[in-house]
């Protein structure tokens, strides 16, 4: 069985999934539990929309044919990093793109297919379940810690379930759209997304090992 541990190891962000359906009766699972993670004084300010078949279907063509028209580009709900990257997070950014890019052999001069591959994140990479999460307009940072939280549930109980899934950051970039496409009210902020289905596994870009920074860049232990 899957342990915790093995789940945090081997979880990975894919980006090429296969068409193979994921049953309602494990997303309810996976929902249900994910259900108990930390949430600051249990108020859990987060809402769930999840989607397959026809609505994801739908929801994926309208979103982009509204980024492909030439439309008036959405204000994003939040800037996905701080206007000047400093290092070491820029290098690291930089790093994980170009292994990224390498092992969908996109060369760095080729930008028509980096874009191409930087728009299908609005198709959830092709993943036959799209999720977003949402939260109340007025809440503050605590509560995207918890949406952080419950994102992170989500991603290693579906890997325990041997599913793969990738967290996106980029449909909030686009959040009146994703809005008019779900019926969503004005009120609540769209935070993230996550795809999730079964991975090709043969596909290079869905088994990058990325490296991470080691304990002493970043902890300090004291009183041991």
């Amino acid at each position: 069985m899957t342990t915790v541990s093995d789940a945090i190891r081997t979880r990975t962000s894919v980006r090429v999934f296969n068409d193979k359906q994921v049953a309602k009766e494990v997303i309810q699972e996976i929902l249900e539990l994910a259900g108990n993670s930390a949430s600051n004084s249990n108020i859990e300010a987060r809402k769930v929309y999840v989607l397959s078949g026809e609505p994801l279907k739908a929801m994926v063509a309208e979103i982009t044919t509204g980024l492909y028209s030439g439309e008036d580009p959405d204000t994003p709900e939040y800037p996905a990093y701080p206007p000047k990257l400093q290092e070491p997070y820029r290098s690291r950014r930089y790093a994980c793109g170009e292994k990224m890019y390498a092992a969908l052999e996109i060369p760095r001069e080729d930008k028509s297919k980096r874009i191409q591959q930087v728009m299908k994140n609005y198709s959830f990479f092709g993943a036959p379940v799209g999720i977003i999460i949402s939260m109340p307009a007025n809440m503050l940072e605590g509560q995207v810690i918890d949406i952080g939280i419950y994102l992170q549930s989500l991603m290693l109980l579906a890997n325990e379930r041997g599913l793969a899934t990738c967290a996106q950051a980029s449909w909030a970039q686009c959040p009146n759209r994703v809005r008019a496409a779900l019926g969503i009210a004005d009120d609540e902020r769209i935070m993230v997304g996550l795809a999730l289905g079964y991975a090709q596994q043969e596909q290079a870009v869905n088994r990058l090992d990325h490296p991470r920074a080691d304990l002493s860049d970043y902890v300090s232990l004291r009183g041991f």
